[in-house]
């Protein structure tokens, strides 16, 4: 679980908004603490496809805070959601602390990520 070193800034999102889309720069992620929201992609017919849904506890926008790279998917509201905003300054001062190895695999697990996630699409399609 996080550590309440670092007050992190809390914010509610409504039914219908989009958290962020798709090729987007990110510069933090979500802490989910209540509410549902649906991660999607857009696949080769330019239609958007589900991908995952995620509920309270989960974190999203992650991968963007390890690699450095566009949003890979965007995440859409389906209930009122409260997350907790993890920035990009806290997520390095935690990374910094430590193991460089750590760092290393969750490059490795984020390339693989993104790699499934157009394959998942590329089926769905």
């Amino acid at each position: 679980m996080l550590s309440k070193r670092v007050p992190m800034e809390s914010h509610t999102y409504h039914i219908g908004d989009i958290i962020f889309q798709e090729g987007d720069h990110g510069d933090c992620a979500y802490l989910i603490k209540s509410g549902q929201v649906k991660i999607t992609k857009i696949a080769r017919d330019d239609q958007p496809r589900t991908i995952a849904t995620l509920n309270a506890g989960n974190i999203l926008g992650e991968m963007a805070l390890i690699d450095n790279e566009p949003r890979a998917a965007s995440a859409v509201v389906l209930q009122d959601t409260e997350v907790l905003i993890i920035s990009n300054e806290e997520f390095q001062k935690r990374l910094d602390g430590s193991d460089p190895v750590i760092g290393l695999l969750m490059q490795t697990f984020t390339n693989r990520l993104r790699q499934q996630a157009q394959q998942l699409v590329r089926m769905m399609s």
